[in-house]
């Protein structure tokens, strides 16, 4: 008889505790998303002090949570708490590499510190980890644009000033995380996964290969063929880039320039950053170095819109 009660009553605990483990299997999620939803009106309100203590909070409970643990690291950021916003944001890059938007916001902190080469570093690892991720596109544009700004404004002015390119740049930061294989919404606009097409990584190899021989044969038209009409590098106009690299290209005597090690870094339909180790010799001059380009396709033909040395070997 006892026996038969005490498996009744077991029989019964279990039946109670499977209805909640499926409760909460069924309601968890509901929860952990009114909870993010909570987050994030308050970071939509700017109440990003108190988005910030909810946060660390919530993060005691539902530790690891990539979606909470950036709100948290957004709202610190806004609240110029950079060091904790850098300290979560790294944790979701740890833990979650193949997530752009932790990267795009953590180069903006790297900037304010005048950190450039490190803001630079994670937009194009945000962009080799989406390859449509247009914000982190447009960041490191802002970024390049603005040292390229600042060094013309110090040329011409010639300041003592220390040099502050952040005054210069405005980058775009997120608050919002969307899954991969899905459309990202950058601002209003629904940008489409995309996929490295190799056919194209064939192309833009070529491309590089076919400018560095123009370059070595002195072909002064075909050279400057591979720049897009907006490139001025330090220059106030394109005219007068050209001018220049028509001055210095044409007075060298005998010059050779080799491009090995090819790697594209960052590519989509119509972007794409590529690195490369190239060699320059001349009758007096020779060096080594890595060099990064940034080209754009510009009625179906691929044009360099960056071009810098990133290391000396």
């Amino acid at each position: 008889m006892l026996y038969s009660v005490a498996a009744q009553f077991v029989a019964a605990e279990m039946q109670r505790l499977i209805f909640l483990f499926i409760f909460y299997l069924c309601t968890g999620p509901v929860l952990a998303a009114g909870i993010i939803q909570d987050l994030q009106l308050l970071i939509d309100q700017k109440v990003y002090d108190q988005a910030a203590l909810n946060g660390e909070h919530l993060l005691k409970k539902h530790s690891g949570n990539p979606e909470i643990e950036f709100l948290t690291a957004y709202a610190y950021q806004m609240n110029g708490q950079q060091d904790k916003a850098s300290r979560h944001y790294q944790n979701i890059i740890r833990w979650n590499p193949e997530l752009p938007e932790p990267r795009n916001n953590l180069a903006m902190i790297y900037l304010s510190k005048g950190d450039y080469d490190k803001a630079s570093e994670l937009l194009i690892n945000a962009i080799n980890s989406h390859r449509s991720y247009a914000t982190a596109y447009a960041n490191l544009s802002s970024i390049y644009t603005g040292i390229a700004s600042e060094a013309y404004r110090r040329a011409v002015s010639e300041t003592n000033e220390p040099v502050n390119y952040a005054n210069r740049i405005e980058l775009t930061a997120l608050t919002r995380l969307t899954p991969l294989g899905q459309n990202r919404i950058v601002g209003n606009i629904s940008q489409p996964e995309l996929t490295e097409n190799p056919a194209i990584g064939v192309t833009l190899a070529k491309r590089v290969m076919d400018w560095a021989q123009a370059w070595s044969e002195k072909d002064f038209d075909a050279y400057i063929s591979y720049y897009s009409t907006e490139h001025k590098r330090n220059y106030a106009t394109h005219a007068k880039w050209v001018e220049q690299r028509k001055q210095r290209l044409l007075r060298l005597g005998f010059i050779k320039i080799g491009v090995s090690n090819i790697q594209i870094r960052a590519q989509t339909k119509n972007l794409a950053i590529i690195d490369f180790q190239q060699s320059f010799d001349s009758i007096d001059y020779s060096d080594r170095v890595i060099k990064r380009l940034g080209l754009s396709r510009i009625n179906s033909k691929w044009k360099i819109t960056d071009e810098r040395v990133l290391s000396v070997l």
